[in-house]
């Protein structure tokens, strides 16, 4: 099963790589101050992950005063877990059960994720996922941040480098400065 499950990841990579090649897209650099809506993907892992995404958010609303913000998680398991349940209703997510073939997102929460169109896209996971690359590749997003690595080039307008197991919260630290600092033309 795991050989399989292998093959679908490579296939789901093969795809995306196709599908991130034939796009025409021109970036569109926003800041805290010229964005309008935002939005936020990421890896479903741990309670403590999951709060800091919701101080994040918090955070996004309050004190930035973003009044858009869509947020999308992934779990790579069969079902979410229960410390999850309790948000579900503030954000959308989708697990292995709601994925093709190639892992790529195939229900209405991703199909509505992908088509709104964000003035910034962050994605917050720490790791490559092909459901969650599929959804930044297929975003409308005009400006897509992410961490940067060899995998990740095609995928992102800005890529935040960071040290491999550099806490989440040290991240959005740093998107926030650039977000702070930025000079959109």
């Amino acid at each position: 099963m795991k050989l399989l499950t292998n093959i679908k990841r490579k296939l789901g990579k093969r795809k995306l790589n196709k599908l991130v090649f034939h796009q025409k897209r021109r970036p569109i650099v926003s800041n805290f101050d010229s964005a309008k809506s935002i939005g936020i993907v990421y890896s479903v892992s741990t309670t403590d992950y999951q709060d800091i995404v919701e101080k994040y958010v918090n955070f996004l609303k309050g004190e930035i005063g973003f009044k858009k913000i869509k947020v999308l998680g992934y779990f790579e398991g069969p079902k979410l877990p229960s410390f999850v349940i309790n948000q579900s209703l503030k954000y959308s997510y989708f697990t292995n059960k709601k994925v093709d073939f190639y892992y790529f997102g195939n229900c209405k929460e991703v199909s509505s994720f992908i088509k709104e169109d964000f003035d910034i896209l962050i994605d917050l996971s720490q790791d490559f996922h092909v459901p969650i690359k599929h959804v930044v590749a297929s975003s409308k997003s005009r400006f897509k941040i992410g961490r940067l690595n060899e995998e990740n080039e095609k995928f992102y307008d800005f890529m935040v480098d960071m040290p491999e197991n550099t806490p989440v919260s040290k991240y959005i630290t740093q998107i926030n400065v650039f977000l702070t600092q930025v000079n959109p033309r």
